[in-house]
Parts: C-alpha cells; sequence; structure tokens
C-alpha cells in the first residue's frame, strides 16, 4: 500500500516536480490557497490567516512536506515581510496544530528552510552549525526551524532543508540566463568571483525521498552540491556549452543597489554552503557539476 504524503506550496517547482517524479510511488495530496484548484481529492483548501485546514488533506498522512513561502524575491515592503512571515511560520504552527488537534502523527515533517539562514552578508564556507541572527532574513529562517522542531513532540522525525538556488530549466535564474545568452548578452550581476551554492531540482526531489525513507535523515541540512561555483564560471560553462558568441556585460554591485536596494543582496549571495553532513550519508547526486547540468537541457 502507497505512503500518504501531504505536500504545500503547490504552486512551486519543486513541489511539482516531486509529483512528476514521484507520483507512481505514494499517494500525494496537496495544500492550496486557492479555492478553485481545490478538487477535495488531492488538492485541499487551506487559509493561514484564517487558521484553517481542510481536515481530509491530513486524513490518514504518513508524511508532511512543507514548502510553502511567499517568494523573498517579491518587494520588500512591510506588508509582503508580513506575507514571507506568515506563509513559513504561520503556517507551519497551524499545521502542527491541525496534526495536535486531530492526534495525528506524521511519521516525518520535512520544512524548506534556506542558506539564507547564515545572513545575507555571511561570505565563506558554512557548515549547518554556522547559524547567525544578524538580518530579518536570517531571523525569518531561524523561526521557521523553530517552528518545525515543534513536531518532534508529535514523536514525528523533523527534516530541515536549508535549500540553496533551485537550478532547472523552469528555475527564473537559469532561464534569464540562458534567454539573455541566446541573444548574445552574457550578464553579470556584481563580481563575477562571487560564490553560488546550487542543487538541481531532480536532486533535491531525491533528497526529499530519501528522507521519507531513510531514518537517518533528522535535522538540518544544507541542500547543496559539494561544487560550489563563481558567476564567472556559470557563465563560461554556458557559452562552452550553449552559446560561444555572447558577449559579457557586468553590472556594477553599486548599480543593482541603486536598483534593487537591499533586496539587491539576494541576487548577489556569496557563501558557500558545505554539503559534507549530505556527504556523511552517501547521498548519490544526479547532477553533481554544472557541466552535466547544462549538458542536459
Amino acid at each position: 500500500m502507497k505512503e500518504s504524503i501531504l505536500i504545500t506550496g503547490k504552486n512551486g517547482l519543486l513541489a511539482n516536480r516531486f509529483w512528476e517524479l514521484q507520483k507512481s510511488k505514494y499517494n500525494i495530496k496537496f495544500l492550496s490557497t486557492d479555492k478553485k484548484k481545490c478538487d477535495n481529492i488531492s488538492v485541499f483548501y487551506w487559509n493561514i490567516k484564517d487558521e484553517f485546514i481542510d481536515e481530509n488533506a491530513l486524513k490518514d498522512c504518513d508524511h508532511i512536506v512543507h514548502l510553502a513561502g511567499f517568494p523573498i524575491i517579491n518587494r520588500w515592503t512591510k506588508k509582503n515581510k508580513e506575507k514571507m512571515y506568515e506563509s513559513r511560520i504561520n503556517s507551519t504552527k497551524l499545521i502542527y496544530k491541525y496534526c495536535e488537534n486531530l492526534m495525528i502523527k506524521p511519521k516525518t515533517f520535512i520544512c524548506a528552510s534556506a542558506i539564507g539562514i547564515y545572513g545575507l552578508d555571511s561570505k565563506g564556507e558554512k557548515e549547518e552549525k554556522d547559524i547567525v541572527d544578524s538580518d530579518w532574513i536570517s531571523r525569518m529562517a531561524i523561526d521557521w526551524e523553530k517552528a518545525a522542531d515543534s513536531f518532534k513532540k508529535l514523536n514525528s522525525r523533523v527534516v530541515k532543508m536549508r535549500i540553496s538556488l533551485i537550478i532547472s530549466k523552469e528555475s527564473l535564474f537559469l532561464k534569464s540566463y540562458l534567454l539573455s545568452m541566446k541573444f548574445g548578452i552574457a550578464t553579470l550581476l556584481g563580481s563575477k568571483s562571487r560564490q553560488i551554492s546550487w542543487i538541481h531540482i531532480d536532486d533535491a526531489v531525491k533528497f526529499i525521498d530519501t528522507a521519507i525513507n531513510n531514518t537517518k535523515y533528522t535535522g538540518a541540512y544544507n541542500l547543496a552540491t559539494n561544487e560550489s561555483i563563481t558567476q564567472g564560471e556559470l557563465v563560461k560553462i554556458i557559452k562552452k556549452e550553449k552559446y560561444p558568441f555572447c558577449i559579457t556585460l557586468q553590472i556594477p554591485t553599486y548599480i543593482l543597489r541603486f536598483i534593487l536596494g537591499k533586496r539587491s543582496k539576494i541576487f548577489m549571495p556569496n557563501l558557500v554552503a558545505k554539503a559534507d553532513k549530505l556527504k556523511k550519508i552517501d547521498f548519490q547526486y544526479k547532477y553533481n557539476s554544472f557541466n552535466k547540468v547544462i549538458r542536459s537541457l
């Protein structure tokens, strides 16, 4: 009999890719904030502000994968920041409240987090222990993980995914590079030497699947490959594999700061999320080099 998984963040790339690759293996249900998309069979309604979840979504639920979160690339207005926090922390608390009240004890609670937990201004290599409460992004991630840990009270195994940049042919990051280079211009945002930690979407799906089935997976993990890449190296690889004749246009950091303000920092990260913890549990990547990613497109 298939195990049942409840997933939030139905509109996100990772939730949809998980469904594409794992739908034959699991009975997958989704929570959606859009009533029009709810069929009350595989998609159920929830409203975080109204503190409502359709209880049928949680019925016979073996595992919960919480991927919902209002995107941080949106403008950092007071209202949007509240939505970002609410969609992450309040939503986690709401799921826990319903599970507790309905006496539902999922075997595993897998929760998204982010390498932003190390701080927007962090540089260099970061392990899971290197948490820094330095800005509102890092504090939000810390609060999110604390809310996820509440599920330990239900004897659930809690896995927290500190997700680096997710790469796929559908991701905005890669699509923007490929599109501009297709028309002859490789755009560098800030320094070409800045480090980018990344993971392919199929490896992120594989991590979730493995974490569901392997009880050794517990606590926080940097979801990244063993190989970070500089922005300059990334452009070189795409030029070599796809568009050799494009020219490079570098946009200085001060211009990005002028246009985007403090939000520019999320477009110019410069830290390496070390994946030693994944290495210790012998996680096998499908895409462990950026060359392989580009060749697969």
